[in-house]
């Protein structure tokens, strides 16, 4: 009996004991819900709110009461609510869980209407009255900073890989010129000293033969006044006197290629002496050359010895008659130019500055490269035994470098020749209150694809290395058929820069007619060793062409380039 009785009230007490211990577990989960670090949103099937924590009101700024009862939606922003929707009705429909880092990264809107990036986990909870949806939101904002940080470091890594990079290019580039022009310098060094040695030597000769002339003059006057009634004596020492004159005329040339003669110099205005002597020059040369005169207007003033420099002038003009025997046009032309520091780092022997140049053209019959790296040597020459002292050129030769000035020889057998004196330009002193210099302009430079024509391989380099320095893409081409084909294969060729004289049938002028043909916008510079008025004389060229003459400085083919491709 007493077992019947008490079990109602013990069935009540375990009762009881199982719902406290349910509520219990029930505040312990409510507790571990309200403190989790992530805001945490139930859903109901109909996609309304039925519970959020703490750290859910901390994240979007909403009270308690403000979210339960809404639909989740007031948590996402207005562009992708329609699709949130559909998103979570799919869900709803096939329940399973989704945990963090799987994809689910979204946006949030908060109360204020400012949107956070989030990080969402899911979880279906099944009960009694269906089924719940339990959402974990975890703001990644800070995520995102780092992450944001990470891409612009390994951007800004990337692009110092790649200045880094391209500075190692640019200098290989110019370690590859630097030794390009010092084996060009030591080349042109050697020569030099070739050139100083044997005008040494010869000033030494020279000056030992002006000592026995002057003997052989004296005695040779002393003793006509002695035999001044015998006849035969009389006319044996006057030719043997006028030997001894030519021969002093002759060891003055020594001199002058040796250096060691006295000049004289003062300002010269080249335009003046040209003028001066032409009647001279068409006497000189005969009916069958015509002579071409071409001086620059505004002319600056030179310094020189003006009796060498008409003598340099008068055998330049008859070495270009020799050279057409059978006539021909002698193209004499004068500018200001300047020699600039790359100029002079390839040559031997010269001073950056202002020059005035005096240029002689011939249409003769041209050297080959041997014998135009000679031309300057003494006693050298190609013409027959009795017609050439092979002194003229060593002349011009020692009186310009005698006067601080620079010589340069461009010649192309069956073409011409033309040889190019530079004397220093006077400069005028700069005015009180002047600016001491300029700010140097920055060279024009590019990036269009440039096919370059140039036989000679040392130029052809250079110039490639030049353009390419100024960030334009290059071509090179020895001749025209391979210059052709180049063009057939690269659609991008935007300019022709080619040398007028080329070898293998095709010249500049034929190149670019046959480009053109091919390209009528394709753009085209001339470069040579001739003056411009010289080429036009060879008519090789057009009226109206666009030609760099050499040498020319970096400035002047960037802006020519630059003024070509522009224009």
């Amino acid at each position: 009996m007493k077992d019947d009785v008490d079990s109602p009230s013990t069935e009540i007490a375990r009762l009881e004991a199982e719902l406290a211990r349910s509520r219990e577990i029930e505040q312990r989960a409510w507790v571990l819900i309200e403190t989790a670090p992530d805001g945490i949103v139930v859903v109901d099937q109909a996609g309304n709110i039925v519970l959020v924590n703490a750290q859910t009101e901390k994240l979007f700024g909403y009270r308690r009461d403000e979210l339960v009862g809404k639909a989740i939606e007031i948590l996402v922003p207005a562009r992708v609510q329609a699709a949130h929707i559909g998103m979570r009705g799919g869900f709803i429909a096939n329940p399973a869980v989704r945990p963090m880092g799987s994809g689910l990264d979204l946006t949030a809107r908060r109360k204020d209407g400012s949107e956070l990036p989030v990080e969402i986990s899911l979880s279906p909870l099944h009960t009694d009255d269906g089924v719940l949806v339990s959402a974990s939101i975890r703001d990644i904002t800070e995520r995102r900073e780092v992450q944001r940080a990470l891409r612009e470091a390994r951007n800004e890594l990337e692009q110092r890989v790649q200045q880094r990079t391209g500075e190692l290019e640019r200098a290989n580039l110019a370690l590859q010129t630097e030794t390009a022009d010092r084996n060009e310098a030591e080349s042109k060094l050697h020569q030099a000293q070739k050139m100083e040695a044997v005008g040494q030597l010869t000033g030494g000769v020279a000056h030992d033969f002006n000592n026995l002339l002057t003997v052989v003059m004296g005695n040779l006057q002393l003793l006509a006044r002695h035999l001044r009634n015998d006849p035969l004596a009389d006319e044996l020492i006057r030719g043997a006197l006028k030997a001894a004159r030519r021969g002093a005329d002759l060891n003055r040339t020594l001199l002058a290629f040796s250096r060691k003669q006295r000049l004289a110099p003062v300002p010269v205005d080249f335009n003046e002496m040209i003028s001066s002597m032409a009647p001279l020059l068409r006497r000189s040369l005969g009916e069958q050359v015509q002579i071409n005169v071409v001086e620059a207007p505004n002319l600056p003033l030179a310094m020189a010895d003006v009796t060498q420099l008409e003598t340099a002038l008068l055998n330049l003009a008859v070495n270009s008659r020799d050279a057409m025997p059978n006539g021909g046009t002698l193209t004499i032309e004068t500018t200001a130019t300047q020699l600039d520091e790359h100029y002079a780092s390839l040559e031997v022997d010269v001073t950056p500055g202002r020059y005035v140049m005096l240029a002689v053209s011939d249409t003769g019959t041209g050297m080959s490269d041997d014998v135009a790296s000679h031309a300057f040597e003494p006693f050298f020459t190609t013409k027959e035994t009795g017609k050439g002292s092979g002194l003229g050129l060593a002349m011009v030769y020692g009186f310009v470098k005698q006067s601080g000035g620079h010589v340069k020889i461009y010649s192309e057998p069956g073409i011409g020749t033309t040889v190019k004196l530079f004397l220093p330009e006077i400069v005028e002193p700069a005015e009180a209150g002047a600016e001491s210099g300029e700010a140097e302009s920055p060279q024009p430079v590019g990036r269009e694809t440039i096919l370059v024509v140039e036989d000679e391989e040392d130029v052809r380099d250079l110039v490639c290395r030049l353009l390419t320095a100024l960030g334009y893409r290059v071509l090179p081409a020895a001749e025209g058929q391979t210059a052709l084909a180049l063009l057939d294969a690269e659609p991008g060729v935007a300019l022709l820069f080619t040398d007028v004289v080329l070898p293998g049938g095709m010249n500049g002028p034929d190149i670019a007619r046959a480009a053109q043909s091919k390209r009528p916008d394709l753009k085209v510079i001339y470069t040579s060793g001739y003056t411009g008025n010289a080429i036009q004389q060879m008519e090789a060229l057009g009226a109206d062409v666009k030609l760099l003459s050499k040498p020319y400085a970096i400035e002047d083919l960037a802006q020519t380039v630059r003024d070509t491709l522009d224009g």
